[in-house]
């Protein structure tokens, strides 16, 4: 008898995400349980069959494959890993309970099937079927034992502990150039710990850096330690990427003769040339005092802006129109409109 096409086993189609996949899975396990069905003959067969389609669509190698062979990709037919060698995986849980639950029994759970997927109380008044899982799958493959038993060991294996997050706010010198900071730390109720952490330079508003092992500490691997920057703006500097700019007023006799200006950076200050005849808008730039983010370095612009004197008189006018008339200039020749 040939086999059936895993995504119509499924009732989803061949480009359905896993996400879709994994709820396709999870209605269907619901619906066809043989703990749900125990007067349907082939309740167990079906639910096999739903095993064996999401193990291999869950996974992206076996669903690569048999996207390409179909089931020969995937040695279809063959014993399931985890499923006792094609034995009936419900078959050891039976025979423990027709002994009273005595001996040991063994059993791997085929990958995708977890706890978290299902909810107990669909599967009849007290919880049964939370029951049979915590026997099925409480050892992790390993002897069933008692419930009790079952569970000490699950809660007194080691937790990784979960990642923190904690927000820092920066100057906008200490994100461009980096900084150490001092950050206390919460250790449990009632102790804290303080520690120095690095930030490198360059780090923007809302980015994280993550300080490993710094996390909360629960006795098992202890998590990890996320900063969250928050860089305040700074009165006159601006940033893009790594480039730093600065608005440099200059009045129009010093654009039209040139100058010499100090101006401001973030390593102090530092004196430009401006050349004669600069125009508005012009940018002279200052290198590698811009943002710093490991071996690159920024640059810093000096943005030129010529302020024009606001009153002139008759005789003033007279001079600018002498002045028009012995260097014209099309100051719109080059624009397209």
């Amino acid at each position: 008898m040939a086999k059936r096409d895993y995504y119509d086993i499924l009732g989803v189609s061949k480009t359905a995400t896993a996400d879709e996949i994994k709820k396709a899975h999870r209605k269907l396990v619901l619906k066809h349980h043989p703990d749900r069905n125990k007067n349907s003959k082939d309740a167990e067969e079906k639910f096999k069959e739903i095993q064996e389609a999401y193990d291999v669509l869950s996974d992206e190698t076996k669903r690569a494959n048999y996207d390409q062979f179909g089931h020969a990709g995937v040695g279809a037919g063959g014993p399931r890993p985890g499923a006792g060698n094609g034995a009936d995986p419900f078959e050891a849980f039976r025979r423990a309970q027709a002994r009273g639950g005595a001996g040991r029994t063994t059993w791997r759970p085929s990958p995708g099937v977890s706890v978290e997927d299902f909810d107990p109380n669909q599967f009849g008044a007290g919880g049964n079927f939370g029951d049979i899982f915590e026997q099925l799958f409480g050892g992790r493959g390993g002897a069933a034992g008692g419930r009790g038993a079952t569970r000490g060991r699950v809660r007194n294996e080691p937790q990784r502990g979960q990642d923190v997050e904690h927000a820092v706010t920066l100057t906008f010198a200490q994100a461009a150039r980096g900084t150490m900071l001092p950050l206390q730390i919460s250790r449990g109720p009632g102790h804290s710990e303080t520690i120095e952490i690095k930030v490198p330079p360059g780090v923007k508003d809302g980015s994280r850096i993550r300080i490993k092992g710094q996390g909360e500490q629960t006795g098992g691997e202890p998590g990890d330690l996320f900063i969250i920057t928050q860089v305040h703006p700074h009165p006159y500097f601006r940033r893009e990427e790594l480039d730093i700019y600065l608005d440099v007023p200059i009045s129009l006799y010093e654009a039209l003769l040139g100058t010499k200006v100090e101006v401001p950076t973030l390593d102090g200050p530092l004196t430009i040339t401006i050349p004669a005849g600069t125009s508005s808008g012009a940018k002279l730039r200052i290198k590698e005092r811009g943002v710093f983010r490991g071996a690159d370095k920024g640059d810093q612009y000096a943005v030129l802006k010529v302020i024009v004197p606001k009153k002139l008189d008759e005789e003033d006018q007279k001079l600018v129109r002498q002045l028009a008339a012995k260097h014209p200039l099309d100051a719109r020749a080059d624009v397209k409109w």
